[in-house]
């Protein structure tokens, strides 16, 4: 999911975006390792390019966190409204953040990586052009939860993600860029349970 990262600065609002990943509500996540393995990353990113025809590239940093500091990280002024993120991107540090409950090791825990490993492909190939407006940060989470699905489908887990962002409209006046050049921007993924 796109949006920015310094809410304050924002042209209109980040959550006329939102765009819902749920978790099955009877999965409990398994911890993950405190270091993805190096290996199951450059996969994820090989499938990231599969999946969208992107050119992979070096991977991101990738953190895992505690579901506050993830939060608070993302919404420094009210981590409250961050509360039911998974994993985002930070477009201006080139690293992916995401909650140390995902286990690694789980097809569907995977796919949160390979969505937001999409938006890093996505911004290497467009840079701050992705938040051109409103349109394009729609189109870019298309993308990603088409190929996150895709991800799900070739493993056999059957569950889809980004069901609500058909119900994602733009404000009639979208003409304004999302992102000033050089300010911080993000992507990211969501839970509606907040786990």
């Amino acid at each position: 999911m796109l949006f920015r990262r310094n809410p304050r600065a924002a042209v209109w609002p980040m959550w006329c975006l939102v765009a819902w990943l749920m978790l099955p509500a009877d999965r409990a996540l398994a911890a993950a390792p405190p270091a993805p393995a190096l290996e199951l990353m450059h996969d994820l990113m090989r499938w990231a390019g599969k999946l969208t025809g992107l050119p992979p590239t070096e991977l991101p940093t990738l953190t895992a966190l505690p579901e506050i500091e993830l939060a608070r990280r993302v919404c420094p002024d009210e981590p409250r409204h961050c509360r039911t993120l998974i994993a985002v991107y930070d477009t201006d540090r080139q690293e992916v953040l995401y909650r140390d409950t995902l286990d690694l090791r789980d097809e569907t825990d995977q796919s949160y990586i390979v969505h937001e490993l999409i938006h890093h492909l996505q911004h290497r190939r467009d840079g701050d052009a992705l938040f051109a407006n409103c349109q394009q940060v729609i189109q870019a989470e298309t993308e990603a939860y088409a190929a996150q699905n895709r991800y799900l489908a070739h493993f056999k887990q059957w569950r889809r993600v980004g069901e609500m962002l058909r119900f994602t409209h733009c404000p009639a006046a979208t003409a304004a860029p999302l992102v000033t050049p050089g300010e911080p921007a993000a992507l990211t993924s969501r839970s509606p349970q907040g786990r």
